[in-house]
């Protein structure tokens, strides 16, 4: 294969990439936006792991979140939960070169059962997080944490809510206390 034939070949692939992440972002209602290593530390921080809980990454892209967790507290329990293909892909990848143990599959999120999660992390839209609400008050146990990134539940107060500073503007990390 010719050099200009592989630029074809990956171009075209890159194509292919974006317009699947495009199309499953329309279909689950978010797009793919990586959470920055700095507000994923600050998640983790507003947790306030012991070290020995289940946590869950929902709409886990690249899996940023679990693994900065799972290398402050090595002992917890670690699951995303990714639809996109591409971006669950990309996830694995990056989870396997991290060398962090966690569990990553490809699924919806409004799908998976919760009951046994102490931690939910999320960075989903806010009608997103409206189905979810209704799916938490059914399935997680009294004292569940959830943290979310920029955006609200819409019939939940959070018991925190912390503002950061960043070069990219001011951003928002909710504790929510089910």
């Amino acid at each position: 294969m010719q050099p200009v034939d592989l630029v074809i070949f990956f171009t075209f692939l890159l194509i292919v990439v974006i317009v699947l992440t495009t199309v499953y972002a329309f279909i689950g209602g978010v797009p793919y936006v990586p959470t920055s290593r700095s507000i994923a530390r600050d998640m983790v921080d507003v947790a306030r792991l012991k070290g020995t809980e289940r946590v869950f990454d929902l709409g886990a892209g690249n899996g940023r979140i679990l693994i900065e967790a799972k290398r402050k507290h090595p002992g917890l329990t670690a699951t995303g939960i990714e639809l996109a293909p591409t971006v669950w892909l990309l996830g694995l990848i990056t989870i396997f070169l991290s060398r962090v143990k966690v569990r990553f599959l490809r699924g919806d999120a409004r799908k998976v059962d919760l009951r046994d999660a102490d931690v939910i992390f999320l960075y989903l839209s806010g009608g997103l997080l409206g189905e979810l609400e209704s799916k938490f008050d059914i399935e997680l146990r009294p004292g569940t944490v959830v943290i979310s990134h920029a955006f609200r539940f819409p019939r939940r107060q959070p018991v925190e809510v912390v503002k950061l500073d960043r070069w990219s503007g001011k951003k928002t990390v909710l504790r929510y206390v089910w």
